[in-house]
């Protein structure tokens, strides 16, 4: 994602503004902005306008709106945040929440249509209104939920009106993450210049607390359902003249999604459960808000069903992480820059002999699949001992656990011998090989 990709997430809302959020209401799309927005303007919404992307460049709409307080408009009694509700707009998924803005507080985004960009006479369809201000370093907690920001450049009140209900937030990874809304410059008018308040998505979460008949969480629609994310699962990438060697297996394996699907178990359901223990680097919790995470558990959680021959539900999760756990990390090197993660991770309820499968976004370098404990230097075994987190008797990782990449169930199991599978056209014959090769792969060499 880039600058210019915010700007269809950002709406003209009265004299200030508002931003675009899915959330996991897969009927609604949200508008989020600050209440005093609606309130000066008579508590009404006279301005709505959003632009979005045509083969010309940017085309504005209005759009149509008609307020009904706790039906489709939604205010906090004491935060300055307010709720438009919406129905579904396409596409405008690349934004996803943060709340880590009390360890990563640089370089964060303002996007908005101040006042001062406002020209009716000559631009009166706002085109040239928007403004983007980058740089911005988040600073401390202030009264009412709210949290302080320092822009560059010390732009004065009359700069930044009109930002109010504008996006707060900052690139990666392909997303824009919203950290939160803009309110308000600070009050002290003797150092007002580049300091605004702006309201965490927490204040959000406590205005859809209020609410839960009419408003959801303001997560992603892919942690509501595996569906959303169902047609990147197995993608088998194999040369043109091995396509029809593996095509069969292939649409098999993402048909067998499905009963994962059906079962009702969901990626919030996961993560409420376990949190940061699905991570290898617990410091970056946003990865549990993204897509490629849930990608790894849909293709973990179909391949288990397959090898333990019975689906596996919502009720089987904790058992399930407490033989074969999954743990992700987002980073796109080789999975071997982790090692130090790997021994450091949560293995608690693990016991010996557990297969540890670790997710990335990137398939292993050079063929290695699996890391042997041999594998390990010396210098790792003994640094930083007193932060593994294993329970009594387990005294390094490597020794009792057998790491496997999750790329190995598709390479080991099944494209590195695309020649056994492609005279298979009978679900229940292939059924059976992938069982035994899946459990040929993890019951061998158990260190």
């Amino acid at each position: 994602m880039t600058l210019d990709e915010i700007r269809p997430y950002v709406v003209i809302l009265n004299e200030g503004s508002g931003f675009f959020f899915q959330p996991m209401d897969i009927n609604a799309t949200y508008i989020l902005t600050a209440k005093h927005v609606i309130q000066n303007a008579g508590n009404a919404i006279h301005l709505l306008k959003r632009f979005t992307e045509s083969v010309g460049g940017l085309i504005s709409e209005d759009l149509e709106y008609t307020m009904q307080p706790g039906i489709n408009y939604f205010e906090h009694p004491e935060r300055d945040v307010a709720i438009l509700k919406i129905d579904r707009l396409q596409g405008l998924s690349q934004v996803i929440r943060t709340d880590d803005v009390t360890v990563d507080r640089e370089s964060y985004i303002l996007a908005g249509y101040p006042q001062m960009r406002r020209d009716i006479e000559n631009d009166p369809n706002y085109h040239n209104a928007y403004r983007t201000d980058e740089g911005i370093t988040i600073q401390g907690p202030r009264n009412n939920s709210l949290r302080e920001a320092r822009i560059p450049d010390r732009p004065g009140l009359d700069e930044v009106r009109g930002h109010s209900g504008g996006g707060l937030g900052k690139f990666d990874d392909g997303f824009f993450l919203l950290a939160g809304i803009q309110s308000q410059m600070i009050g002290a008018m003797d150092e007002q210049l580049g300091k605004i308040e702006f309201s965490p998505m927490s204040s959000f979460d406590s205005l859809v607390a209020l609410y839960p008949e009419q408003l959801t969480s303001l997560d992603p629609a892919h942690l509501g359902c595996f569906s959303f994310i169902q047609d990147a699962t197995f993608l088998l990438r194999v040369n043109l003249f091995n396509e029809e060697n593996i095509a069969y297996t292939r649409n098999f394996l993402k048909a067998e999604t499905e009963k994962i699907i059906n079962s009702g178990t969901a990626p919030h359901h996961i993560r409420r459960y376990f949190n940061k223990r699905l991570l290898l680097d617990q410091a970056n919790p946003n990865v549990l808000n993204g897509r490629n995470i849930w990608i790894a558990w849909l293709e973990f959680l179909t391949i288990v069903n397959i090898m333990e021959y019975t689906d596996v539900e919502e009720a089987d999760l904790k058992q399930l992480f407490n033989s074969f756990r999954l743990l992700y990390s987002d980073t796109k090197d080789d999975w071997t820059v982790e090692v130090q993660k790997m021994i450091q991770a949560d293995y608690h309820g693990l016991p010996s002999g557990g297969v540890v499968v670790i997710g990335t976004n990137s398939s292993p370098l050079d063929g290695l699949y699996e890391i042997e404990a041999k594998r390990i230097p010396n210098l790792l075994r003994v640094t930083n001992k007193k932060l593994m987190q294993t329970d009594n008797g387990i005294n390094f990782p490597f020794d009792h656990y057998r790491f496997v990449h999750l790329d190995s169930f598709k390479k080991k199991c099944i494209t590195d011998k695309i020649a056994e599978y492609s005279n298979i056209f009978d679900e229940q014959e292939l059924i059976i090989k992938l069982q035994g090769e899946y459990e040929q792969y993890i019951t061998r060499n158990q260190n």
